[in-house]
This record gives C-alpha cells, structure tokens and sequence, in this order.
C-alpha cells in the first residue's frame, strides 16, 4: 500500500508541475496573443483550477494515510462553492474574456491529460 501513495504522489506532483509549466505557457501566449488584460483573466481562471487541483491531490494524500479529512461531504459542496463564486467574480471582472476563463478553468484536465500522453509515452518506450 504504500509504495501505491508514494506512486500516486509522484504522478500527482507530475501533473502539478505539468499545469503550472501550462500557466505559465497559457500566460505568455494570451500575452502576446491578445493583451495583457487577457493574460490577467486566463491566469486568474487557471490559478483556481490550480489551487482546486492541487486541493484534491492533498485531499487524496490525507486518505491514502488513512486520516480523517475535512473533504467529505459537506467540505466538497463548499469547496466547489468557492470555486464556482472565484470564477463568477472572474468573469465579473473580465466580462470580454470568455475564451480565457474558459482555457484557465480547464487547465488542469488539459495538465492531466498532457501528462498521461508523457507517461504513456514513457512506457512505450522502455
């Protein structure tokens, strides 16, 4: 069982360095692309689809340890609460910019997505 969680935290690491590499990508091209104001609302959305990422993974290490977790039940209806009142702030802010908040909030299923091709790859390989 626990070469299984070091195994998941490698991958889950993986994917976390993956989306911020993809943040940082993201950032840049909107920048260059379209503006500085569009680089602010993609970074604005990808930073909450970061932290709700990043909130699961840790979620996941507290169970695999066996720990009880603030994340059952109730604590998940609040966290996507959260998530869903950021993100409508973030479209208040930046009412123009739908296909940024849009790439930003889907961040992090393209960073998973990424990193299973790199894995598969990977294995392919050896």
């Amino acid at each position: 069982m626990t070469e299984s969680i070091t195994d998941y935290k490698r991958k889950s690491n993986k994917i976390l360095k993956c989306a911020l590499g993809l943040t940082v990508a993201g950032t840049l091209i909107f920048g260059l692309w379209r503006g500085f104001d569009n680089a602010l609302a993609f970074l604005s959305a990808a930073a909450v689809s970061l932290l709700s990422l990043w909130v699961l993974a840790r979620g996941i290490d507290i169970l695999g340890q066996g720990r009880s977790s603030w994340l059952k039940g109730f604590g998940f209806v609040i966290r996507f609460l959260a998530y869903g009142l950021a993100l409508s702030a973030i479209l208040k802010v930046y009412p123009g910019y739908q296909l940024e908040v849009f790439f930003g909030i889907f961040l992090s299923i393209l960073a998973i997505g990424l990193e299973a091709l790199i894995e598969s790859y990977t294995n392919a390989r050896t």
